[in-house]
């Protein structure tokens, strides 16, 4: 049975390059066989975000679009989290969730076998 990676993103897509930290960390579990389950709290819930057309930084919303379709990751943000930045359900990538701290994250903490959190 193939262990499962869970990944805390709680910085946005464009602060930082921390997204793209969580996201080559989540290719390279996937590669190697691992479940991978990616949850976004606080300004990491923008990485869900579909259309985003970044000019200076890495598509990372191309790149989860790809994870989701092709790898099989699970991306889940927390919803109190999004409203507050006006994302709002319909607005997600295809494949990904707007989900919630209590049912969601507390799911993939228990099934999990690691957690790697991402923050500033």
């Amino acid at each position: 049975m193939a262990k499962t990676m869970v990944i805390q993103l709680r910085t946005g897509s464009m602060m930082s390059m921390d997204s793209n930290v969580a996201i080559k960390l989540a290719r390279a579990a996937l590669e190697k066989g691992y479940n991978v389950r990616m949850f976004g709290y606080g300004e990491g819930v923008t990485v869900i975000k579909d259309g985003q057309d970044p000019k200076r930084f890495p598509n990372v919303g191309k790149e989860i679009k790809e994870l989701v379709e092709q790898k099989g990751l699970v991306v889940t943000v927390c919803e109190t989290c999004c409203a507050a930045r006006g994302i709002h359900r319909g607005e997600e990538i295809k494949g990904t969730k707007i989900g919630s701290l209590t049912n969601d994250f507390s799911k993939f903490i228990s099934e999990g076998d690691r957690l790697v959190t991402i923050a500033r």
